[in-house]
């Protein structure tokens, strides 16, 4: 167990290094912090805190910086989780608006997590195959082409855009969406592409010439909601930190990013509350200095997502943390079905 002198050093040196991304020395701490030590008890407590396996040397300099077990360690026994109520207020423009879509709140506060924490927030959308459907609604963009709206019951929306090339028309569109809508509205979604199949499709085959071309279109679109989808905000802040200035890692970690399977298979966070990630290596991309801060949320009794935060080892835990943990719980109580959760 660390002493009092200990932890207040190891503080000083996480804080530091989150803050510079530079080694940090003895006579650095003590006129940054104004530390009521010697410099050579600093040395000592700093060599005693390698020793715990809290602190490591680079090879180019004499300074420590924190380890994965010094990070471990300090998330889960020195932080202090709290956010300003002015970060609250700002955040809360993205919940209190009421009518919003699942799917916007959602991407909203990735948007948000990216720009207060200057790093990559990730969000891995609610899985709609318990969701049921509620309307398909067409809206025209042009005269070629039309979008079409698929919306559940949970506020998962799914659009489809078709092109008006001659192949087939748009009375043909909306006569294919009505019977859909007369046939499938509240049908669960994990149903939808069986009874497109049995039902749908041969009152569509005897009204619409080319009914094939439309049926795949609208069966590509109903799959889609059988995965969660991936979201990325602020991609972009993760070349500015100076752990990927080398070229290999940084193309590993674009390679990451442009690999939304990936993040599907992993799941980012099946567990309930926030999940912290220090040092893990990502799967495929053989980055090993990123963590990954998780929490997720449950829109019904089958339905979660997660929203994260990735970043190098040397992010502010106390911050991220916070924020992550008020966004989940947030998403959580404005779209979790109680109805659902009751009928199991």
């Amino acid at each position: 167990m660390l002493t009092s002198r200990q932890i207040t050093i190891f503080k000083a040196i996480v804080d530091a290094f989150v803050e510079t991304a530079e080694p940090v020395g003895s006579k650095y701490l003590l006129e940054r912090y104004q530390l009521p030590y010697s410099s050579a008890t600093i040395r000592n407590e700093m060599a005693a805190l390698e020793d715990y396996g809290y602190l490591e040397k680079t090879h180019t300099s004499s300074g420590r910086i924190p380890s994965v077990e010094g990070y471990k360690y300090y998330v889960e026994t020195l932080t202090d989780f709290k956010i300003e109520d002015t970060i609250k207020n700002q955040m809360q423009t993205i919940f209190s608006e009421r009518g919003r879509t699942l799917n916007e709140v959602v991407k909203e506060s990735c948007e948000m997590l990216s720009q207060l924490t200057h790093l990559t927030s990730i969000a891995l959308g609610p899985d709609a195959r318990n969701e049921s459907l509620q309307n398909i609604t067409i809206v025209p963009i042009s005269n070629e082409r039309v979008s079409v709206i698929i919306v559940t019951d949970m506020g998962h929306v799914e659009n489809k855009t078709f092109i008006l090339d001659g192949t087939y028309s748009y009375e043909d569109l909306i006569s294919c969406v009505g019977v859909m809508n007369e046939m499938l509205i509240g049908t669960p979604i994990n149903q939808v592409i069986i009874r497109l199949e049995k039902d749908v499709k041969p009152i569509i085959s005897s009204r619409i010439q080319e009914h094939e071309v439309l049926f795949r279109a609208f069966l590509e679109a109903f799959v889609k909601f059988a995965s969660k989808d991936v979201y990325f905000s602020g991609k972009e802040n993760m070349l500015y930190q100076p752990e990927f200035n080398d070229v290999n890692k940084l193309r590993r970690l674009v390679s990451a990013f442009e690999n939304s399977q990936m993040w599907q298979s992993i799941g980012l966070s099946e567990e309930e509350g926030v999940t912290v990630k220090i040092g893990q290596p990502l799967p495929l991309t053989e980055l090993e200095d990123v963590s990954v801060i998780s929490g997720s949320f449950k829109t019904g009794s089958h339905s979660s997502g997660t929203i994260s935060v990735i970043g190098p080892t040397r992010m502010p835990y106390e911050q991220v943390v916070s924020l992550v943990d008020y966004v989940s719980k947030n998403i959580e109580e404005l779209f979790f079905d109680d109805d659902d959760e009751d009928d199991e």
